[in-house]
């Protein structure tokens, strides 16, 4: 099979609204009137952003999600995506899965694939989305506001105990041995764009962004973009982590300590690792999102018509230097944090 044959055979579809659509050098396609374009891209490595063990048709939904997560933060309604492939060779039954969930996904937000490029190579996946929204309801990180509420769309940290099981399969590496429940992998390899509470929040929420590399990492984008501080109530923060004690979460960073043996020492490592999932790992896809404390109950009934098991986390205060993102134990008292986030490069 060549290129080509690949590109006619498996992603390429009569186009619907574009003025043209995939089969030229370049698509052409033009927002709503009245509204902008949002865009965005990202790129899946493999070994990087996604394990050997997930399989294509997964892979395909994932690809599509993690973009179009960026398009909910900004309250977008996806459009457009264009496609670029890398594989180390044509394997038809891998590709002819990948696209039918790529599909799948494209196909539950309406979203049309207008085009792309295919390449042999390293795997990768890199998916350009396009979303259009009224150029004066786009949420942004730049609104939050001394006062508002901190919120989170859903539960955090579960991508990120299943990404430290997975990684540990098969090898019995490390003191700490975990498993992770087949609710928490979906939660890695299958993540949900909050592409309709995005729309939702439209003049509600005053600042908001996805949870991609870390609820800290995030949060501080929002501090630093936004010129405020930022409180973070670590017993709020909802999780599915279920199998470690919240009292031991919520602590200052447990110290394993010397003559700490057997139970103790395997809970205080869990905790440890609890922490780190909640705060530091990324791949949740969650929105985190500032609203005034008048729209408390607005946010609410928005969460829970979608059926969300989102929680306000913490808040929004002024900034005296630099802005900051402080976390507070159960006790209110302030939590020395070394983790910060997903970083390519660190």
């Amino acid at each position: 099979m060549t290129e080509f044959e690949l590109i006619e055979r498996f992603f390429k579809r009569r186009s619907r609204t574009a003025v043209l659509g995939n089969g030229d050098d370049c698509a052409l396609v033009a927002p709503a009137p009245g509204n902008v374009f949002a865009i965005t891209t990202d790129t899946l490595v493999a070994g990087r952003h996604f394990l050997p063990s997930i399989t294509p048709g997964r892979l395909g939904r994932r690809a599509v999600h993690v973009n179009l997560s960026d398009l909910a933060a900004m309250g977008a309604a996806p459009r457009y995506a264009l496609l670029s492939l890398t594989l180390p060779e044509i394997d038809e039954s891998w590709v002819a899965a990948f696209a039918a969930g790529l599909w799948a996904a494209l196909d539950e937000f309406e979203v049309e694939l207008v085009g792309g490029n295919t390449t042999r190579g390293p795997m990768a996946i890199a998916l350009t989305a396009l979303g259009d929204v009224p150029p004066g309801q786009v949420l942004t990180r730049t609104g939050a506001c001394p006062g508002d509420e901190l919120w989170v769309s859903g539960p955090v940290g579960d991508a990120g105990w299943a990404l430290t099981a997975l990684l540990q399969d098969g090898d019995g590496a490390g003191e700490l041995v975990i498993t992770a429940s087949p609710a928490q992998i979906d939660k890695y390899e299958c993540p949900t764009a909050r592409v309709a509470l995005g729309l939702a929040l439209r003049g509600v929420a005053s600042s908001c962004i996805d949870i991609s590399d870390g609820l800290l990492s995030e949060a501080q984008h929002l501090a630093s973009a936004s010129g405020v501080d930022i409180d973070i109530d670590i017993v709020a923060i909802p999780t599915g982590i279920t199998d470690v004690d919240r009292s031991d979460v919520g602590q200052a960073a447990p110290v394993v300590n010397t003559v700490a043996t057997g139970n103790e020492r395997n809970r205080i490592l869990r905790a440890r690792l609890a922490q780190h999932c909640l705060l530091a790992t990324g791949d949740t896809y969650e929105l985190l999102f500032t609203a005034p404390s008048s729209r408390h109950d607005d946010v609410v009934r928005l969460l829970a018509a979608q059926d969300l098991a989102g929680a306000c986390i913490g808040r929004v205060t002024t900034s005296a230097n630099r802005p900051a993102v402080r976390v507070l134990d159960a006790q209110s008292r302030l939590m020395n944090i070394e983790s910060k986030g997903w970083d390519h490069f660190a």
